[in-house]
């Protein structure tokens, strides 16, 4: 699997339409933040999603250097990339922007920090390993303890002092437990172990996903919340899990699908037709 998607995903011949009409919102008190958030999205005009393959690499590899949860790792991300989209809001023009994307190693640190004490106050990044990242990523960057707490303070203010959670992550493993580890069909460990990795691709290559659907679309503005919706993409991720996992049967892939678009309020051919995005990317 490549690192970078390619820059155009070519469509099959005889492309269908994806059929929009019935997500609407969500009605169970456990989807009533993945409405809010999804709304946010589409008032968010500040994409960055074709430096999320940096982003993803970046803080996936310190978050295995510190031995830090999943958790951890896909609510940082999340952070981080929520503190750039501030950042690109800002409108300080590009040399700014640019400067920004040059102390990412120190600002991934950053955030990695301040994720991992919000969800265990007792953790402490080990310095050595931090200068053996910078090391790696950017040797020319400085680094230094009081700097990186400096950024802390930039990024909790930016935030208006919010931690992100993965809310991806959150709906792949509701959906997972409550609709695919009941029906045995495949191991919780090998179910995790891939569904790790295919979480990584789809935070990294989101751009490159979505983009390959565009033309299934016919409205801008349904696109703009297709893309948006990310229990739409944790019911997909879902349904890609299962094909990696080497379950193929029919009859299961049918019933799963029925079951995860009666979960997003969308028709299962969409959550299909994203899946086979998502597989596309991951197998270039």
């Amino acid at each position: 699997m490549n690192k970078e998607a390619p820059d155009v995903l070519e469509l099959s011949q005889g492309v269908t339409p994806l059929n929009l009409s019935t997500e609407s919102g969500f009605y169970a008190d456990w989807k009533q933040i993945y409405h809010v958030d999804t709304e946010q999205a589409i008032l968010n005009p500040y994409p960055i999603d074709t430096i999320m393959p940096s982003i993803t690499r970046l803080i996936s590899t310190l978050c295995a250097q510190f031995r830090l949860s999943h958790t951890i790792e896909f609510s940082s991300i999340d952070t981080l990339e929520q503190f750039l989209i501030k950042v690109v809001a800002g409108g300080r023009g590009a040399p700014v922007r640019e400067s920004y994307l040059q102390q990412m190693p120190m600002y991934a640190v950053s955030v990695v920090n301040l994720v991992s004490k919000y969800f265990d106050a007792h953790t402490k990044l080990d310095c050595n390993g931090i200068q053996r990242i910078f090391a790696k990523f950017n040797p020319a960057v400085a680094w230094s303890s009081n700097r990186t707490m400096e950024l802390e303070f930039e990024v909790l203010k930016k935030l208006n002092h919010k931690i992100y959670h993965s809310l991806l992550l959150g709906a792949v493993e509701r959906f997972a437990k409550d609709h695919i580890l009941t029906i045995d069909v495949v191991g919780k460990d090998h179910f995790g172990k891939v569904g790790v990795k295919l979480l990584r691709v789809v935070y990294a290559q989101k751009h490159y996903i979505y983009k390959s659907l565009r033309s299934r679309v016919s409205s801008e503005d349904m696109f703009v919340r297709f893309k948006s919706n990310k229990l739409i993409l944790a019911a997909a991720i879902v349904m890609a899990i299962l094909k990696l996992c080497g379950v193929d049967q029919q009859q299961v892939v049918d019933s799963v699908a029925e079951t995860l678009s009666n979960e997003c309020f969308v028709e299962a051919m969409n959550i299909i037709f994203l899946r086979d995005a998502i597989l596309n990317v991951f197998n270039c």
